[in-house]
């Protein structure tokens, strides 16, 4: 790496399947402008949504994906932060939709990224506390802060007695720990394709659904292709109230839901980065029992700090750390390249035996 150059690792064209794999490459250093800010990443996680877009299933544009992680501080902008400040980046601007690291800007998997100065100004430059750096930390803040917020939705509205996990990915496992850990005793089920779930069509799952004590949390986070078949199950099998926190995407429009249609993606984008508070809670009648339906976009400041400060204490007690299941693979970021091609076009997303949920890259983090 020079100063006008860094390493990164850049998408390549679509494949025929419509697959973007990825290679390490040299790219030029962005430049600057008023304000703005450089980081230098450490580690950098691979997420579900990566995976969305290197399978076509997603049209986000960056070359450089990756919008979870932390990174050094190398030229401060206007965050006020000493250079060499380690820090992590609120990847949803609530304000400003241009602004979604990863997606539509340049992101993480890259020893250099820059923040633009309206990011920078509307806080989204977060620093961290020590050990941060930690790769199981760094990686799964993010995704943990996403389920802590889906959370603090559903404690606000109502006390859960039951909750159901639709999505045994990332978010869905940590949400599950998440969920357990805040509230003791909680009934829960996951629904997913691992050893630890009922499969989605399973053809008990109904029967287990109906028999789950009132109220009952739902929390989505399937790929956005089964989110749909996700909440129209839950909402014909869960007697008594009815919670549910869409947290996966899908597409617009009408969906049949509580015996009418629900423009369901344009209610889960009404709570973003933290905002409103309280939450938006849509209610709707239906025979079983009242549905109270939310969703979220992105996460606040203190949701990042909350997840961090989680994850930090939990790493001795109990035995097995928070999150340690969820944390499958790591790897430098020469090597990088071979583990996101290899699970892209491997079966079930399988490297060295195992399916990888979440990847952490380490890209280095030198000023």
């Amino acid at each position: 790496m020079t100063a006008a150059t860094h390493r990164a690792l850049v998408r390549r064209s679509p494949d025929a399947r419509g697959r973007t794999l990825v290679d390490v490459a040299e790219v030029p250093t962005p430049s600057l402008g008023p304000g703005d800010a450089l980081l230098a990443p450490v580690i950098a996680g691979v997420c579900g949504t990566d995976w969305q877009i290197l399978r076509g299933l997603r049209d986000d544009p960056s070359p450089v994906l990756g919008h979870e992680g932390v990174a050094r501080v190398v030229e401060p902008g206007d965050t006020g932060l000493p250079v060499g400040t380690t820090v992590t980046v609120n990847p949803t601007h609530p304000d400003d939709p241009s602004f979604l690291l990863g997606h539509n800007l340049p992101g993480l998997w890259a020893e250099r990224a820059r923040i633009p100065a309206s990011a920078v100004r509307a806080g989204l430059v977060v620093p961290v506390p020590d050990g941060a750096d930690e790769p199981r930390v760094a990686a799964l803040a993010e995704p943990l802060a996403s389920a802590l917020y889906g959370l603090d939705i559903a404690v606000h509205t109502t006390r859960p007695a039951a909750l159901v996990v639709w999505g045994d990915g990332i978010v869905g496992r940590l949400a599950r720990e998440a969920w357990q850990y805040e509230l003791p005793g909680l009934h829960t089920l996951l629904v997913g394709h691992g050893a630890d779930a009922v499969d989605p069509h399973d053809g008990g799952l109904p029967e287990l659904l109906a028999g789950l004590p009132s109220p009952v949390a739902v929390v989505i986070v399937t790929p956005r292709t089964g989110t749909g078949e996700a909440l129209t199950t839950v909402d014909r099998h869960v007697r008594g109230t009815l919670l549910v926190d869409v947290h996966a995407g899908l597409p617009s429009g009408d969906m049949p839901l509580a015996g009418r249609t629900v423009d369901v993606a344009a209610l889960r984008a009404a709570n973003c980065g933290g905002a409103p508070w309280p939450p938006r809670v849509y209610p709707f009648d239906r025979p079983a029992g009242p549905l109270l339906l939310s969703g979220h976009r992105g996460v606040a400041r203190e949701h990042l700090l909350r997840a961090f400060g989680l994850l930090l204490a939990r790493r001795q007690e109990p035995a097995t750390p928070f999150g340690a299941e969820v944390l499958t693979h790591e790897t430098g970021l020469d090597e990088a390249a071979d583990l996101v091609n290899s699970a892209l076009t491997s079966p079930g997303r399988a490297v060295d035996g195992r399916r990888v949920l979440k990847a952490a890259i380490r890209v280095g983090g030198q000023p």
